[in-house]
């Protein structure tokens, strides 16, 4: 069961990053990631207030079923532990962090774009 659940977070996540950086491209899914990313800057943000910057309550979740697993040794997030998979590297966990940061000003500026331009399509 744990093992279904672990598989199960694996592709959450990895659904949640492919939302958050290209859902905002077709119009058809610009509620979706607007969604994806008041859930993000929630969870990094408000509860990162609390519990430090970055904070990722599904990567907490899903740490909890992989501890339940065995294993050990996780890194501080779920993107380091997929870069560190796809790659064979212990990737350095700043350049990691640097990277999703960057990618997080993206995906907001891609959302506030979105919508800055439906607005204005909707005034005309």
């Amino acid at each position: 069961m744990l093992r279904v659940a672990d598989g199960i977070l694996t592709v959450v996540h990895l659904a949640v990053i492919f939302g958050f950086v290209f859902l905002w491209i077709p119009k058809s899914t610009i509620r979706i990631h607007r969604w994806i990313v008041i859930l993000t800057a929630t969870s990094w943000l408000v509860l990162g207030y609390k519990y430090g910057f970055g904070y990722c309550f599904l990567t907490d979740l899903h740490w909890h079923v992989k501890r339940a697993r065995g294993d050990t040794h996780l890194p501080g997030s779920f993107i380091k532990y997929a870069g560190d998979f796809i790659t064979g590297k212990d990737l350095p966990a700043r350049a990691v962090d640097a990277v999703a940061a960057g990618v997080f000003v993206f995906g907001v500026l891609a959302a506030v774009y979105r919508v800055v331009e439906q607005r204005r399509k909707s005034m005309s």
